[in-house]
């Protein structure tokens, strides 16, 4: 859950596992660089898009310096380790053969517009991580995308507007019921929501 944009990445590896990390950390925004003597053919493409850089080389204890963020994703345990030994305390270090020697971890995502859900096994099963990413990503489906757009201004509407605390809370709780995920005018049902609270007190107000 790091913002990542503008910062510096090194992935150590040129493969599959490596290209998946690459496209995740570009996608946060990141700079990325391949240091690898192979890469897959992804990874050649998003370099010939100058997307990343490419270092075609083995991995050497300077090449850690200076990044935010490394991934040790390389298919040689002991290249790893030393990835991990070079890299300085203040740089954070992703070891793809050992979560546990890792200073973080990158949770299986799902992305909803401004709805982020995240799984994670702290290493025990990938798989499993995978598979209740599906189950979520088809319970939290598309529809979430506006409906969090509504949340968001629906509540700093009332925020603004609302002063009572019971109010508040009543409106907030009501808004994120199940009637209004399916509702297909979420506008004019909060309008109605809205007004029910003012009639008792002669006010009316348009959204």
């Amino acid at each position: 859950m790091m913002n990542l944009k503008g910062k510096s990445a090194a992935i150590i590896g040129g493969g599959v596992i490596a290209e998946r990390k690459a496209a995740a950390l570009l996608e946060a925004g990141a700079a990325v660089t391949i240091i690898s003597p192979l890469v897959t053919a992804g990874l050649c493409k998003l370099i010939s898009e100058e997307k990343c850089t490419w270092k075609e080389k083995c991995f050497e204890n300077k090449d850690a310096a200076g990044f935010f963020i490394i991934i040790a994703a390389t298919d040689n345990l002991l290249v790893n380790r030393e990835v991990k030994q070079a890299a300085s305390d203040n740089q954070l270090v992703l070891m793809i053969d050992d979560p546990h020697l890792s200073d973080f971890q990158v949770p299986a995502m799902v992305r909803r517009g401004k709805l982020t859900l995240t799984v994670s096994t702290d290493g025990a099963s990938p798989k499993l991580a995978k598979k209740i990413k599906k189950q979520l990503s088809q319970t939290y489906d598309e529809r979430y995308v506006n409906y969090l757009e509504f949340l968001q201004q629906s509540r700093r509407f009332i925020l603004e507007n609302v002063r009572d605390p019971a109010w508040k809370s009543s409106l907030l709780e009501q808004i994120i019921s199940d009637e209004f995920l399916h509702e297909t005018d979420r506008k004019a049902a909060f309008q109605k929501l809205y007004e029910s609270y003012l009639t008792g007190m002669g006010q009316s107000r348009t959204l």
